[in-house]
């Protein structure tokens, strides 16, 4: 599993690599749907994200829960999204916040419908 996220600490989105991802549900909320709209907005001139989805996630069983971007693309993690994605989130929430980005496989994605409704679904994906 392949995870980006902007870190508080530094500007730049940093890769990590996590073992275990549980996902808990969707994350809504009037900011989070703003957040969504902005997204889609986006996504619909990148063209490169087939799904995306905001959810709750843990990556371990003591860890608290994060809010992440889960993404399905054409291309796998992919910096320049990544970049274009923190600068959306940044003039939202501010440089001093957050936003986790998982780049997701088969199964994952899989899982992760099992709780989680995407807010982007591109029709023009190949399925």
């Amino acid at each position: 599993m392949m995870s980006w996220f902007k870190s508080k600490s530094t500007k730049h989105p940093e890769k990590i690599q996590v073992l275990k991802l549980h996902f808990l549900g969707e994350q809504d909320g009037v900011p989070e749907r703003e957040l969504k709209d902005r997204l889609v907005k986006f996504f619909q001139h990148d063209q490169s994200i087939l799904m995306a989805y905001l959810a709750r996630v843990a990556y371990s069983d003591p860890s608290p829960p994060v809010v992440a971007l889960c993404l399905h693309s054409k291309l796998g993690p992919d910096r320049g999204v990544v970049n274009k994605i923190g600068k959306i989130f940044a003039s939202m929430f501010g440089s001093h916040e957050h936003l986790d980005i998982i780049f997701l496989d088969s199964q994952q994605e899989y899982e992760l419908a099992k709780v989680c409704s995407p807010f982007f679904d591109n029709p023009t994906r190949d399925g």
